[in-house]
């Protein structure tokens, strides 16, 4: 990866950070934090911008949509010369500093939130193509995780054939049915809490045939899952809220 910007940044107790921003071998665009990749908080037409937290301290790595601009990074706002900074403590800014400040690492939260529950639609999609694939090479396992529905489908369509193995068209319905599942985890990443809902909804019903079977392995798992995609669709409507509150402040 080809670096374009670095940072060091040190706390007041000595102990040093590293921030980075890169370009990978496709042109795309990488930024980290001692070493961890840093997911996307926003855009504008002219940048993106990357959040993260140190002892209270928000930094912000602005990296510019044009190739021939620099990346900047700020502390609590204030721009940093050069390529290395020392946090103060404890942290002194003015009260409306705080309110900004504040404000964005309670969005940048609540993002990670929402797009870690939605992540959730991903790997029960993902689980579900694999669970088809071993049931039509009859093994006698699969991810619990995975849809119920795949199954039924599949069992049903192979008694209707009087085949051993899944009729191809059981297969691709099990794979757009997934799809599906993976598409609105994509909407629901993106802050489409009605698809959101109703993405957990199906996955609800869909638990339902776990509990007819009395799959009691299954019936935890969707429950925990379920979890997940509840706590993912909160912060997205705790993340609405307030980003609404910003545009009519901002009106």
């Amino acid at each position: 990866m080809a670096r374009i910007a670095e940072w060091n940044v040190f706390e007041a107790s000595g102990q040093r950070h590293v921030v980075g921003v890169g370009r990978n071998l496709f042109g795309g665009l990488s930024v980290t934090f001692d070493r961890k990749s840093l997911a996307r908080f926003d855009q504008t037409p002219e940048a993106d911008r990357y959040l993260t937290s140190v002892t209270g301290h928000v930094l912000t790595v602005s990296a510019p949509r044009a190739s021939s601009d620099q990346p900047t990074l700020s502390v609590d706002g204030r721009p940093v010369l050069g390529g290395e900074t020392t946090l103060p403590a404890p942290l002194t800014i003015d009260g409306a500093g705080a309110a900004i400040t504040g404000q964005d690492l309670a969005r940048y939260q609540l993002l990670q939130r929402r797009n870690g529950g939605g992540a959730w639609f991903y790997w029960i999609g993902g689980a579900s193509i694999l669970n088809s694939l071993l049931y039509a090479a009859g093994t006698q396992w699969g991810l619990v995780v995975g849809l119920g529905a795949t199954y039924l489908i599949d069992g049903l369509a192979t008694e209707l054939s009087g085949t051993v193995r899944t009729p191809i068209y059981a297969f691709a319905i099990d794979v757009v049915l997934a799809a599906s599942v993976m598409l609105i985890g994509r909407a629901a990443r993106r802050g489409h809490l009605g698809w959101y809902a109703a993405g957990m909804v199906f996955y609800l019903l869909d638990g339902v045939l776990f509990v007819v079977v009395r799959d009691f392995l299954g019936i935890a798992v969707h429950a925990f899952a379920l979890f997940g995609l509840l706590s993912g669709w909160r912060a997205g409507r705790a993340l609405r809220r307030i980003e609404s509150a910003a545009l009519v402040a901002a009106a």
